[in-house]
């Protein structure tokens, strides 16, 4: 018979649980991990998954029964948990989103415009240019208006997410290779630092909206400071614009 899912006393763990399983470490590990994947993906606050854990342990530690005995499936009681859950997980922010778009659009912009600059030749923006950068921000568009479908089919569809991703980055080739119709040249320094103004205002913005982030706590538990994770947020796009300009330079080196 499944059990309900009741208040119990707060406990004050001594540290943070690396692993939100951690906290029912009677139940089976897949159950456990599939339960806290569901409830994320339902949108469910860390403080309230904690508790849902706490109480897990609490009952499965007096019962002895095993975590599906005592509450069946673990994505459908974490569905049950969420029906009744009076908050719901909003990470996407609108200075998410600004900080999405502006990323994405320096990144794009900052590589194309390193080629022709170290060739000291202007910057070709042509129609495939402009098409294939706007499959991409749409496709970004449609991500942070759906994040929690798209999470659920990266998680469940592996197959329909490779799919879709060919199809994309098939799209974005076709696009540059055949509609190859000039509209304007901007000398290649200009676009250069357009695209790098935009990548310093897309790790600003990220660095304000990044907080202590939605972890998984025990009741009576304190979110953690952890910089270090501050810092991966902010510096990601950038990092990796640097690594594809260090590529498009060692190739540009050889030639």
């Amino acid at each position: 018979m499944r059990a309900t899912h009741e208040p119990t006393t707060p406990q004050r763990p001594s540290a943070v649980h690396r692993d939100p399983a951690d906290l029912a470490p009677s139940a089976d590990r897949s159950w456990a991990n599939d339960f806290v994947l569901e409830q994320r993906l339902l949108g469910v606050p860390g403080t309230q998954i904690g508790d849902a854990l706490v109480t897990i342990e609490s009952h499965l530690v007096d019962s002895g029964e095993s975590a599906l005995e005592a509450f069946g499936d673990a994505r459908a009681y974490a569905a049950e948990l969420a029906e009744s859950s009076s908050a719901v997980d909003d990470a996407i922010t609108p200075r998410t989103v600004v900080a999405s778009v502006l990323g994405v659009i320096g990144m794009l912009t900052t590589v194309y415009a390193f080629g022709p600059w170290l060739a000291g030749e202007p910057a070709t923006i042509t129609v495939g240019l402009v098409v294939s950068g706007a499959l991409l921000l749409a496709v970004l568009a449609l991500f942070l208006a759906n994040a929690d479908a798209v999470l659920r089919m990266i998680v469940e569809r592996v197959w329909l997410t490779a799919v879709a991703v060919v199809l994309v980055t098939g799209a974005t080739v076709v696009a540059l290779l055949l509609l190859t119709g000039v509209l304007v040249q901007v000398p290649g320094a200009v676009l250069l630092a357009a695209g790098a103004t935009l990548l310093v205002l897309d790790a600003v913005l990220n660095w304000l909206d990044h907080g202590q982030g939605d972890t998984v706590l025990a009741p009576g538990e304190s979110a953690p400071v952890r910089a270090a994770g501050r810092v991966l947020s902010t510096l990601t796009v950038p990092a990796f614009t640097l690594l594809m300009l260090g590529l498009a330079w060692l190739v540009h080196s050889l030639a």
